[in-house]
């Protein structure tokens, strides 16, 4: 008889919300509490195991969940009646092309505060904090959800906090990421929209601290949670990395081989879910049993808000650029599909 180990207590409160959740009722607060509890007890894999489980509209929730929970933190209040938080936001901000190295990221954390409290019209009592310096999606790449929560709440807890990141790597793609916290709004939602008029005069006023940003205001979005910033900048790096092996290897083979090799791209279908990315090697004049000449290992990207043909068409670009010219998209669905 195969024997069986009951879920530990902390499973059970997610297995809980989970179906909850399914049954169209649930209390959001002790949802964030858990998932709270998953990431200060380091179990962070634990979720994304289970983001990739779900089905799309019950993934995209959870991660919401997920991100709000990693990025948010109440504060103790003298009064119970009057609850605040602490929230950890992030824009995404398009680079010029031309960098300079060592990256020169800088801006002003203070006029940077000054900028964001006006154009994003948040409360009077609310006190920003910035990250002295932008970050890239290289440099956001090793960050964690634990990480972030705990930058957080030593924020809350009013401790001396150190740099988010230690070191600012070249980014994979020409975009920034600012990232600063929120202390003492009354709830945790950040604003879901930015008024023409304050996401230009917000853009220019970065520009003028840091030359190295484009001016290019159509591409600045509402703030989101820093862990979607993070989750970002990591799928564009890992698709990046997938895309260099799989055409250094393209370039090993044989030139004979390599003419008549099909490079299969497997991505995923649909948005709100973390799914593996990989890409295989097959020559048409092996037989069908032989299988793929290599495959590589899994990528795992989370797709909430992305078009579906998004890594598909990244790693397409990326390979033709490197002058593969046979492939397929394969698009892996979920048996729901």
């Amino acid at each position: 008889m195969l024997s069986w180990s009951r879920p530990d207590p902390l499973t059970r409160d997610l297995i809980h919300l989970i179906n909850a959740r399914r049954h169209d009722h649930g209390d959001t607060d002790a949802a964030i509490d858990t998932l709270q509890a998953f990431l200060e007890q380091g179990r962070e894999h634990d979720l994304l195991t289970v983001l990739a489980a779900l089905d799309e509209d019950m993934a995209e929730w959870l991660f919401d969940l997920v991100a709000e929970a990693s990025c948010s933190i109440m504060l103790d209040t003298a009064t119970d009646d009057k609850q605040s938080y602490a929230v950890m936001a992030a824009l995404e901000l398009p680079l010029q092309a031309n960098l300079s190295h060592p990256l020169k990221l800088k801006i002003d954390p203070v006029a940077t505060a000054d900028l964001l409290h006006r154009h994003l019209r948040l409360s009077a009592g609310t006190l920003v904090r910035v990250e002295a310096r932008l970050l890239t999606d290289a440099t956001l790449e090793p960050l964690s959800l634990q990480t972030l929560n705990e930058h957080l709440t030593s924020v809350g807890d009013s401790q001396r906090t150190q740099s988010i990141a230690a070191r600012l790597y070249p980014p994979v793609e020409n975009t920034a990421f600012l990232l600063f916290e929120l202390i003492g709004v009354p709830d945790s939602d950040l604003p879901d929209s930015l008024e023409d008029p304050h996401r230009r005069a917000l853009l220019e006023g970065l520009v003028e601290q840091c030359p190295e940003l484009a001016r290019a205001p159509d591409t600045l979005d509402a703030p989101v949670y820093a862990s979607y910033a993070m989750f970002d900048a990591q799928n564009a790096v890992r698709l990046h990395h997938l895309a260099d092996e799989t055409a250094a290897v393209w370039h090993d083979l044989d030139p004979l081989v390599r003419a008549r090799t099909i490079v299969h791209l497997h991505t995923q279908c649909g948005n709100g879910v973390y799914m593996p990315v990989w890409t295989d090697l097959f020559d048409p004049e092996l037989p069908e049993d032989h299988g793929p000449v290599w495959t590589s290992p899994d990528v795992w990207v989370f797709t909430a808000d992305l078009p579906i043909e998004w890594p598909g068409e990244m790693l397409t670009n990326r390979l033709l650029a490197e002058g593969c010219t046979r492939f397929e998209n394969h698009i892996v669905e979920a048996p729901e599909n």
